[in-house]
C-alpha cells in the first residue's frame, strides 16, 4: 500500500493493519445474504439463519434477497431503512474462497456495493492470505464474543459523533452495550456530546468467533398531542410565548401569549422597521445561506422602560433527513429574575467588599473542615495565595497538637470563647493568632465554619509602637525629650561631669517656605543620621522639637569640656546638606549647659531649660553663635520660668488688657483699628508684648492668647460708634487649625459684630503651603464678610507671585521699608513693588509704621489706601478710642495741606 493511499483512507488503514494480527476467515457470500435478509426482516434482532439457527442448506421455499443500497441526492448512500431496496437473489459465488456448499454465491459488484471496496495491499497479496472483510457503507460495527468492539466503519463513526479521519480515536475495546441500551427493535445509540438516537440493531455471526453488528437509525417516534389550550394557558401564566418562521414560506406566526406578553410589557411587535423578531430571523437565516452552520441558536435580551427585561431565543428545526424546515422561537419575561438576581449581585459584591476591608482574616470552611473561601487579609495571614488555600483542611491549617483521628482541631467549634492558637504560614512558620469561630448555613442550607483570625502578633508590635513612640521621634527616629530628660536623670545619678548641649537650627522656616515641608523633613532626618554618625562616644543625640536638637554628654571630660562639646555640636549643625538635588546651607545656635551652674539640687528639666536658655542668649547675640550657661543666664531662666507661671495666671484670670492703633485713610478717616495685647503686671508695672511674647510661645500658649485677643476685640468692637472694623493678629490660632473656622464663628457670632468689620492678621511666613482645607476656612469666612490682611509682607521668604493664590483682601508693608522709603532707593523700589502688584491683584494696601510726613507723601504718592503709624497716632485704650471714632476724623500731613 502507498503512502499517499494510507494517508487518503485511514479507515482500511486500520483494517489492514486488524487483519495482520486477527487473521480472520471470512466467508463474504453468507454475510452478504444475511445482511440482504437482516435489511429485510421487519422487528431487527437475530437473523434467521443467523447466529442461533441452523447453519446448513436453506431450503428453496426461503428465497434469499440481498441489500441494495440507495444513493440520495448528494450521491451517499443512505441510512434510512426506507431508502432500502431488496434485489433478486444473488447467483453462484464468483469468489474463489467460498467453501461453505449452504453459502449464497454474491456477484462482486453487488457486494462492493452493499459493503464497500475491501482493501488490497498494492502488491495485490492479501496480508497472511486472508481477505479483509469489508464492513457495510451503512454504521457497523465488528465485535468479539465479549461484546467487544474490534473494527467500525466511517459511518458509525459519524454516527458516534467521532471523527472519521482517526478511527483509533473512536470506541474500539468499549463494549457494545456501553454505547448501545434497549431492546433491538428500538434501541438509544448514545453519541460522544452524550445525545441518544434511535436505531435498529441486526447482528449476526462471523466466523473465527466474531459478530457483526449493523445499526439502521430510525426516526423519532410521533409525540403524542398535546391540547393547545393547556400549552397555551401554562404559557400565559408563566409569561412565556412562542413563534415559529417557515423558511418555506417566509410566515412568521406568534402565540396568543406571545401576543399577550408584548401587549403586557408596552412592546410594538410589528413597527415602522418590521416585526421586532425579524434580527433574530435575519441572523441565523443568513448563518444557513453561509454555512456557519454551528450557530444553529440564537439568544438576546430585550431591556425596557421601567426595568423590564425579554429574553428572546430562536432555534433552527430540521427534518429527520438534517433539512432546516423552520425557525422556533421563545420570549420569556425575566424582569423579576434579573432583578433578583441584580440584587443578590449586589448583595454578594457588598460582603465582598466588606470583607475585603476587614483588617482581621476571615475564612469560610465547609461542614468537613475544607477552606472554602478568605478575605485578603487571611491570605496575606498565612503568606499563602486563595487558590492554594482552598480544599486545605483545617488540621493542615493549625499548628497545634491535635488528638490522633480526629476529624477537625479543636479550636474548630461554635460558641466557645476566643481562642489563641498557632496557624501554619506557606513557609511552615507559624503565627500566633485569637481565633473566633461560628456556624452558619448557606443559601442551600448547608452548613459552614466562619473563622475570625486576628494577629496577636500585630498586637504585640502595635504595643511595642505605642511604647517607643512614647520615647522616639517619629521622623528622625532619635530619642524625643521625654527620653532625653529620662537619659539625663539617669546619667546625673551617676556622673557630675553630664553636660547637655541644646542646638537650634538658624532660619529653618527659609527652608520650609521655600522647598516645602518634605524638603525641611528631609533636611532634619539627614542632620540626625550626621548627629548619630559623628558624634564622640558617650554621646547622644535627641530631637526636641520641630529643629531643636539636644546632645547628652555622659562625662564632658572626655571630649575636652562643655565649650569643646558645644563647639562640636555646632560644627555638626552649620553644614551643607543637599535636599532634593539641591545644596541647602545651614548654621545653627548652640547653648550648652552643666549641673555645677548653680549651687544645690539640678534635675533634668532644669539642665535643659539652662542649655535653652543659654541657645536663646546665642540666637540673639549672632547667627551660628555658642554659649554658656552662667549664673546670670540661669537667674534669666528662673525669672523666664516664673513670668510663664504669672503669665498663665493673668490670662486665666482676665488680667490682660488691649490696646487699639488707628488705621486711617489719607484724608484722616480711621478705617480700622488694631488690637494689640498688653500685660500691666502687678509688680513689675506694665510688660511689653516684646517681652512676654516669647515666653507664650516657648510655654505653647500663643493659641489661648489668641482666642482670648480675639474674643476680647470684637465684644469691645460691638459697642463702637460708626463701622469700623477691628483687627486681630493671629500668630496661634491658624487658618491649618482644624478648628480654626469653628472658633472663630463661634466668638464672632457670640459677640454679634457683623462680618464685614472683622479683619484677621496673619503674617506672611504662616500663609506659606497652606492645606486646601486651610484655604478652604479661609474661603468660607470670606463669603460671610471677613478679611484677611497679610501682615508684614516682604520679610518673608516666598515670593511675590504667592500672594495671589491667597484669599486675602489687604496687604500692610512691613515698617523695615517704611522707614527707608524717602531715601533709601531699595525700600522705595521694594514699597513701589508691593503697592503695584496688589493694586494689579485687586488688593489693597496698608503701610505700617509711618511716622514722618515725607514719608507719608512717598506713600501717598505709590498709591497706598491706607497707613498706621505714630504720626497719626499711638495706641489707644478703648475710651480714647471710641472718642476719636465719634470725631469721625485723624489729622494727617494731607490735611493740613488742604488736599
Amino acid at each position: 500500500m502507498s503512502e499517499s493511499g494510507e494517508r487518503a483512507d485511514p479507515v482500511r488503514r486500520t483494517d489492514f493493519r486488524r487483519a495482520r494480527h486477527d487473521r480472520p476467515t471470512p466467508d463474504a457470500a453468507r454475510f452478504a445474504g444475511q445482511v440482504a435478509r437482516a435489511l429485510a426482516a421487519p422487528s431487527g434482532g437475530e437473523v434467521p439463519g443467523g447466529a442461533g439457527q441452523g447453519q446448513g442448506h436453506r431450503s428453496a421455499s426461503h428465497p434469499e434477497y440481498a441489500a441494495e443500497p440507495v444513493e440520495d441526492a448528494n450521491g451517499e448512500i443512505s441510512t434510512d431503512p426506507s431508502a432500502v431496496r431488496l434485489v433478486a437473489p444473488p447467483g453462484e459465488a464468483e469468489r474463489p474462497d467460498v467453501t461453505d456448499p449452504g453459502s449464497v454465491g454474491v456477484p462482486s459488484a453487488l457486494r462492493d456495493a452493499a459493503f464497500g471496496t475491501p482493501y488490497v495491499p498494492e502488491s495485490g497479496d492479501q496480508p497472511g492470505g486472508v481477505e479483509v472483510v469489508p464492513l457495510p457503507t451503512a454504521p457497523a460495527v465488528v465485535c468479539d464474543l465479549e461484546d467487544r468492539i474490534l473494527r467500525v466503519n466511517p459511518a458509525f463513526l459519524r454516527l458516534t459523533g467521532c471523527d472519521p479521519s482517526d478511527p483509533d480515536s473512536g470506541p474500539l475495546g468499549m463494549r457494545l452495550a456501553q454505547l448501545v441500551a434497549g431492546p433491538d427493535a428500538d434501541a438509544r445509540l448514545i453519541r460522544a456530546d452524550g445525545a441518544a438516537v434511535r436505531v435498529r440493531v441486526v447482528r449476526w455471526d462471523l466466523p473465527g468467533g466474531l459478530r457483526a453488528v449493523l445499526l439502521v437509525e430510525l426516526g423519532e417516534p410521533a409525540p403524542e398531542p398535546v391540547d393547545r389550550r393547556w400549552t397555551a394557558e401554562l404559557e400565559r401564566l408563566a409569561r412565556v410565548g412562542t413563534w415559529t418562521f417557515d423558511l418555506a414560506t417566509a410566515t412568521l406566526r406568534r402565540s396568543a401569549s406571545l401576543e399577550e406578553l408584548y401587549r403586557q410589557v408596552g412592546v410594538v411587535p410589528d413597527g415602522a422597521h418590521g416585526p421586532v423578531e425579524g434580527d433574530q430571523v435575519a441572523l441565523l437565516c443568513r448563518a444557513l445561506r453561509t454555512g456557519a452552520g454551528a450557530a444553529t441558536d440564537h439568544h438576546v435580551e430585550l431591556r425596557l422602560p421601567g426595568e423590564r427585561v425579554l429574553s428572546c431565543r430562536a432555534v433552527i428545526e430540521r427534518a429527520p433527513h438534517g433539512m432546516p424546515v423552520r425557525l422556533a422561537g421563545m420570549v420569556r419575561d425575566v424582569s423579576a429574575q434579573r432583578l433578583a438576581e441584580g440584587r443578590v449581585q449586589h448583595s454578594g459584591r457588598r460582603f465582598a467588599d466588606l470583607m475585603s476591608t476587614v483588617p482581621a482574616g476571615v475564612a469560610l470552611l465547609d461542614a468537613a473542615g475544607r477552606l472554602v473561601d478568605a478575605n485578603a487579609s487571611f491570605c496575606r495571614l498565612l503568606d499563602r495565595t486563595l487558590e492554594g488555600l482552598r480544599g486545605t483542611p483545617a488540621l493542615a491549617l493549625s499548628a497545634e497538637p491535635v488528638e490522633p483521628g480526629a476529624p477537625l482541631p479543636g479550636w474548630l467549634r461554635a460558641g466557645g470563647a476566643p481562642a489563641v492558637v498557632t496557624l501554619l504560614k506557606a513557609d511552615g512558620s507559624g503565627v500566633t493568632c485569637e481565633i473566633g469561630v461560628t456556624t452558619s448555613t448557606s443559601d442551600e442550607g448547608d452548613p459552614f465554619w466562619l473563622v475570625v483570625a486576628t494577629d496577636v502578633g500585630d498586637r504585640r508590635r502595635a504595643a511595642e509602637v505605642l511604647r517607643q513612640a512614647g520615647s522616639v521621634d517619629e521622623l528622625t527616629r532619635l530619642p524625643n525629650r521625654a527620653a532625653a530628660l529620662a537619659l539625663v536623670d539617669e546619667l546625673l545619678a551617676d556622673s557630675p561631669r553630664v553636660a547637655v548641649a541644646c542646638g537650634d537650627l538658624d532660619d529653618f522656616a527659609r527652608v520650609n517656605s521655600s522647598l516645602g515641608h518634605l524638603a525641611g523633613d528631609e533636611l532634619l532626618v539627614g542632620l540626625a543620621g550626621r548627629l548619630q554618625r559623628e558624634l564622640p562616644i558617650g554621646c547622644t543625640a535627641a530631637r526636641l522639637s520641630a529643629d531643636e536638637f539636644v546632645v547628652i554628654c555622659s562625662d564632658h571630660a572626655l571630649i575636652g569640656g562643655p565649650d569643646a562639646l558645644a563647639r562640636r555640636v555646632g560644627e555638626l549643625l552649620h553644614t551643607t546638606v543637599p535636599v532634593h538635588g539641591r545644596p541647602v546651607q545651614l548654621t545653627a545656635s548652640v547653648g550648652v549647659a552643666t549641673p555645677d551652674v548653680r549651687p544645690g539640687e539640678v534635675t533634668a528639666g532644669d539642665l535643659l531649660r539652662y542649655a535653652e536658655v543659654a541657645m536663646q542668649e546665642a540666637k540673639r547675640r549672632d547667627r551660628g553663635g555658642v554659649a554658656t550657661a552662667s549664673p546670670a543666664v540661669v537667674a534669666s531662666a528662673d525669672r523666664q520660668l516664673e513670668l510663664e507661671a504669672e503669665l498663665r495666671a493673668a490670662l486665666a484670670e482676665d488680667r490682660l488688657v488691649l490696646e487699639y492703633q488707628p488705621v486711617v485713610g489719607p484724608d484722616g478717616t480711621v478705617l480700622s483699628a488694631e488690637a494689640l495685647v498688653r500685660w500691666p503686671h502687678p509688680e513689675r508695672g506694665m510688660i511689653s508684648p516684646g517681652e512676654f511674647l516669647p515666653v507664650a510661645e516657648r510655654a505653647g500658649m500663643m493659641r489661648e492668647l489668641d482666642l482670648w485677643v480675639l474674643r476680647t476685640a470684637v465684644n469691645s468692637a460691638v459697642r463702637w460708634p460708626g463701622r469700623a472694623g477691628v483687627a486681630v493678629n493671629l500668630a496661634g490660632l491658624l487658618p491649618g487649625d482644624p478648628a480654626f473656622l469653628s472658633d472663630v464663628t463661634r466668638i464672632v457670632e457670640g459677640a454679634g459684630l457683623a462680618w464685614e468689620r472683622l479683619i484677621l492678621e496673619l503674617v506672611e511666613t504662616s500663609l506659606v503651603a497652606l492645606p486646601q482645607a486651610a484655604l478652604d476656612a479661609m474661603a468660607e469666612l470670606v463669603s460671610r464678610g471677613a478679611r484677611f490682611a497679610v501682615d508684614d509682607f516682604g520679610t518673608g521668604y516666598s515670593s511675590l507671585a504667592r500672594l495671589k493664590e491667597l484669599p486675602a483682601q489687604t496687604v500692610k508693608v512691613d515698617r523695615a521699608f517704611v522707614t527707608g522709603v524717602g531715601t533709601d532707593p531699595a525700600d522705595f523700589a521694594v514699597a513701589r513693588a508691593v503697592v503695584d502688584m496688589a493694586r494689579a491683584m485687586g488688593r489693597t494696601t496698608v503701610a505700617e509704621g509711618v511716622e514722618t510726613a515725607a514719608q507719608f507723601h512717598v506713600l501717598r504718592g505709590l498709591g497706598v489706601d491706607a497707613y498706621q503709624g505714630w504720626l497719626f497716632s499711638r495706641s489707644l485704650r478703648e475710651q480714647d478710642l471710641e472718642q476719636v471714632l465719634a470725631a469721625g476724623r485723624l489729622a494727617t500731613p494731607a490735611r493740613a495741606l488742604g488736599a
